[in-house]
Parts: C-alpha cells; structure tokens; sequence
C-alpha cells in the first residue's frame, strides 16, 4: 500500500517552489502524472507545475508491472476525495481532530462517488480511519498518566481539556476495553471500513512508555478488534483493500485499467 497526502505544512511548499494555495490542483496534476508514469512507457506530457516529459520512462517500473494499490490522505479537501473515488483507490480521512459529523460526511461523499464511478456499491469502498488512545488499568489510572503530557503538548495542549477533545474527536483514554468499544462506534460513523491506523507516538510521551503502548496495543487491542470487525462485516464488504497479489490477478479490471480524467473540473 502507498498512502498520499498534499501534506497542510505551509513552509514545506517554497521548498520546492510551490505555493500552498495550488496544493490541490498540484496534487491532482502530480496524481494524475504518476498513475501514467506507473502504467506507461515513453511518456511526452505537459502540465501546469513542472517541466514537460517527452519521451519519459519511469524506472524502476513497478514490480511485475503493477502499481501499488493508494490510498488519498486527506482530512478536510473534497477534491482528494473525489480523485480517489474517481479512481477506485482508497481514502483514508485521518480524523484524529475532527468531530464524527465531519468524518462522515466527507467519507459518505468519497462512497457515493465510488459507486458512481462504477467501481463497486458505495459501502464496498475502501476506507481508513486514524485512531489516537493512551491505555492505563483503570481509566483514572490512564487520564493521571497522560494528562501532563495532553495539556503541553504543540499540537492541542493549551485548548480544550482532555475530557472535552476525547468527547469531540476519536483521542480515547481509558482500559483496553474502553479502546475497543469506542474504536467500534467508528464503523457505525461511516460503516465498515477496512484499515484502523492508531497513533501511538504523540503529545511527547517518552519512548518507554511509548513501547509499552504499542505492545498493549498489538497484544490486547488490535485482535480483539479484528474479531469483532469481522463478525459485524456483511460478506459482500471487502475486509482488505487490494493486494499486489490480486491487482497482479485481475490486470483487466477497470480499477487497473481506467484512464486520467478531469478531477479538477468534476469536482
């Protein structure tokens, strides 16, 4: 799997001579650039944001010639949810500071464009969601740790309390169990998704306890929620996006065959 975002860090852009307010039609005329760069040989193109090509092979070419299945980051920019819709790609909405009324709309929008596109019905679509917890034995046990570190940490310490940013956003602090259930109203916000990508490493948390947390996680939490994902899934969603072993299976699908298109003005 490949996951793309635009990226929402305005210095990053100047550095390679770009501006942030073209960062969505930049990200679409490169997406659009780099499917044909994966699927074509002797490519002459001309865009908008960077030199034309003429006569450009890629290499090296993707392994046995088939692209690597993508997922479009994006949090808050419809567009990308379009062009992944348009494609048949994945979407992940990383929802870790949005509210759940906000995630399900713009995962909603991404599906119903999905099936528009003839790639599948709308709940078929292939979706991520991020995730971000702090586990303790007790849930007293767990806030007592973690709330140093949630109430000076750059990106939300100084705001809303921490009982306040876990009621509005999908932060959990609490038991193992407290992580399962509410990880599991996530399916109930934008129905059965197929990647849960948990941030672990946040609000400056030593690495030790770090560690520890990725191995209550692995141990305790993900098999668990993997059961219970499984047994809620009706047998016509996917549990898994393509793999390069399938997308090498079915190279006369439309998903491998479709040809660039006008994401920018759809849109």
């Amino acid at each position: 799997d490949l996951m793309m975002g635009r990226g929402n860090t305005g210095p990053v852009y100047p550095w390679f001579g770009k501006d942030i307010r073209e960062g969505i039609p930049l990200s679409i005329e490169n997406y659009h650039l780099l499917r044909r760069l994966w699927r074509e040989k002797n490519i002459s193109w001309e865009g908008k944001f960077r030199t034309p090509l003429q006569g450009y092979t890629s290499t090296p070419f993707p392994l046995d010639d088939v692209p690597p299945f993508v997922w479009h980051g994006s949090i808050r920019s419809p567009q990308i949810a379009e062009q992944a819709a348009f494609y048949g790609d994945g979407y992940f909405h990383n929802n870790i500071f949005w509210n759940k009324e906000h995630v399900a709309q713009m995962v909603g929008m991404y599906r119903n464009r999905f099936e528009a596109y003839g790639h599948g019905r709308a709940d078929q679509a292939i979706v991520g969601l991020g995730g971000q917890i702090f586990v303790g034995e007790t849930e007293e046990a767990a806030k007592k740790q973690f709330r140093p570190y949630f109430d000076v940490a750059p990106v939300y310490g100084h705001g809303p309390s921490l009982e306040e940013f876990t009621e509005l956003t999908p932060l959990t602090v609490g038991t193992v169990e407290q992580v399962i259930e509410r990880t599991m109203q996530f399916a109930g916000w934008v129905g059965d998704y197929q990647r849960q990508l948990f941030l672990m490493d946040h609000a400056g948390l030593p690495l030790e306890v770090v560690l520890n947390q990725i191995e209550i996680l692995g141990t305790q939490i993900v098999p668990e929620l993997r059961r219970r994902m499984e047994a809620r899934r009706p047998e016509h969603v996917p549990s898994d996006p393509p793999s390069h072993a399938s997308l090498k299976a079915n190279r006369d699908n439309p998903h491998f065959q479709v040809t660039p298109g006008k994401i920018a003005e759809e849109s």
